[in-house]
């Protein structure tokens, strides 16, 4: 059912700058005009799997990557409250499988390619939570460029690889730690991939390498799993909870960079003084003492760690998987985190070590949650946003209205595009409306009405070759519904993008400078966490869980 239309068109004055963005429908909108003379597809579902009888697919939180090329790569969940998929087991449930699609025309279109977990056709695998994706970006011994994804399989990892460009597809269960969650992956070299997760109970987060070249025939009807050549745990974060949170890491692969081959880790850090803190924080969905924006840096391929602080939130807001990372060509760094009101960029030339002052990136009078980062050439980067009209907290129901409800606040994805290393940005509206009304930021935490429809994380991959844009996205637009949820994509069209007009942003200092001192340790000591774990590890792993919320 189509919503009526909200007002045709939102006009944002700042200084002499005008922005005009598309027109904010219930609907997906049409291609919009942008300053830099290309235009943008404006949101619709990626295609369903052939053959299942869907009108679109039921996926989220999806993740994305492009090869050098400019061929882009989408890896999602085929969501566990999925209403109409076959491949959702009702037992099983949140082991569903995963989607994967691929564009060759630029983002134009996409097409599906394989659910290379699924133990049989139309069939629930045996993994399906928690996917990501990356490309490498080298080619290997075949001529292609290995694509893989990552799936939770039970209780521990699986990694989907193709080595030659989505024709078929190797399952490996992965070794190492076992009892993994929230695994993500980057890639390095032809043949090198990395595996970042929480290893449950104690949720510490741990970092995998694996060479799929020299160790990778290993089927999983063999039974056996792929071994990591090396496994790392990130002691900064001993505890459970919410003082360990981290999202996706990336690992530079620019030629041109000076810092070629590091690997830089994202994490949210409450700073823990007492027992009763690490409860609260656990339990509550934020930080009462602050929350300390953490980059984790490896300069040896993930063998070790140094950390470094990025920035202090006071508000104590934090968000699931609330930081992303990237590299532009020259091996800046550009770091971007959320206090569920706005989202904030913060920069780094020094391989991490140092950082900028945080600069708020989106517009005053909106909102901005789940901030994700692609970084091109020199100082390219653009931050996509699910954003609003209406400043507030996205979890206020009386700032954004009840969810999925006509009159709520409509969310779409924004971007902010610089050239200039992130001095000066331009910002767009990409889609129509994907979302009305709350938008919770507090994960298994949130409440089972909707809010969380659009979950935790989603994707943005900029073409080596063009410079353009593709994002992929979840939106619940126009059902409003847990079960009619999708993965959506959105993508920028036309010329290859040599230069970007600019609007100033000013530094907004949240209360705390940008890093500088090494973090050695920060937060409770692990004695700390044995103590309050036995109090804590129930309600945190149904707290985490996708299933719980619906």
């Amino acid at each position: 059912m189509q919503l009526r239309s909200l007002p045709h068109r939102l006009l944002l004055a700042t200084g002499a700058t005008l922005l005009v963005v598309a027109p904010l429908s219930a609907g997906l909108a049409a291609a919009t005009p942008n300053p830099t003379g290309t235009t943008w597809t404006g949101g619709k579902p990626l295609p369903p799997a052939p053959g299942l009888g869907l009108h679109r697919n039921e996926d989220g939180e999806p993740g994305m990557g492009a090869t050098p090329t400019g061929q882009f790569w989408i890896a999602s969940d085929i969501a566990p409250y999925a209403a109409d998929d076959p491949r959702v087991d009702p037992v099983a449930g949140v082991l569903s499988g995963a989607d994967i699609w691929t564009s060759t025309d630029g983002g134009k279109t996409y097409k599906w390619v394989a659910d290379p977990f699924a133990e049989a056709q139309n069939s629930f695998g045996l993994a399906g939570e928690d996917t990501d994706l990356a490309v490498a970006p080298q080619k290997n011994s075949k001529g292609f460029y290995n694509v893989y994804a990552t799936s939770l399989w039970i209780g521990d990892s699986g990694l989907a690889w193709s080595s030659d460009g989505g024709k078929t597809w190797q399952l490996n269960r992965l070794g190492g730690t076992p009892t993994q969650d929230r695994p993500w992956l980057a890639a390095d070299g032809p043949c090198t991939i990395y595996l970042g997760f929480h290893q449950l109970p104690t949720f510490t987060p741990v970092f995998d390498s694996y060479d799929v070249c020299s160790n990778g025939n290993v089927p999983t009807s063999s039974g056996a799993a792929l071994d990591p050549v090396n496994e790392t745990q990130l002691t900064a974060s001993d505890f459970p909870g919410l003082s360990g949170s981290f999202n996706k890491f990336v690992v530079d692969t620019s030629p041109t960079s000076k810092f070629r081959h590091n690997l830089y880790q994202p994490m949210s850090v409450c700073k823990t003084q007492t027992e009763t803190d690490l409860i609260t924080n656990a339990n509550s969905s934020n930080c009462p003492q602050g929350t300390q924006y953490v980059v984790a840096v490896s300069t040896d391929r993930g063998q070790t760690f140094s950390y470094h602080k990025v920035a202090l939130d006071k508000s104590g807001a934090t968000l699931v998987w609330a930081a992303t990372v990237a590299t532009d060509a020259s091996g800046k760094l550009y770091f971007t985190w959320s206090d569920s009101k706005n989202s904030y960029l913060n920069t780094s030339t020094n391989g991490g070590k140092t950082w900028s002052a945080s600069t708020k990136i989106n517009l005053a009078g909106t909102a901005a949650v789940y901030p994700t980062v692609a970084g091109g050439g020199a100082g390219r980067v653009d931050v996509a946003w699910y954003g609003t009209p209406r400043a507030g907290d996205s979890n206020d129901a009386k700032k954004m209205g009840p969810p999925t409800k006509k009159g709520s606040t409509p969310w779409a994805v924004y971007v902010a595009r610089s050239t200039n290393g992130g001095r000066t940005f331009t910002i767009r509206k990409v889609t129509g409306t994907i979302h009305l009304g709350v938008l919770c930021t507090h994960g298994s935490g949130c409440n089972g009405d909707g809010s969380r429809n659009l979950l935790d994380d989603f994707g943005i991959a900029i073409s080596p070759k063009t410079g353009l844009d593709s994002i992929s996205y979840t939106a619940d637009m126009p059902s409003g519904v847990p079960g009619k949820a999708f993965t959506g994509f959105t993508t920028e069209q036309g010329k290859a993008i040599r230069a970007v007009a600019h609007r100033a942003l000013a530094s907004q200092s949240t209360g705390g400078s940008g890093g500088g001192a090494s973090l050695a340790a920060t937060g409770a000591p692990t004695g700390l966490a044995v103590a309050g774990l036995g109090l804590l590890l129930t309600g945190l792993w149904l707290r985490r869980r996708r299933l719980a919320t619906y």
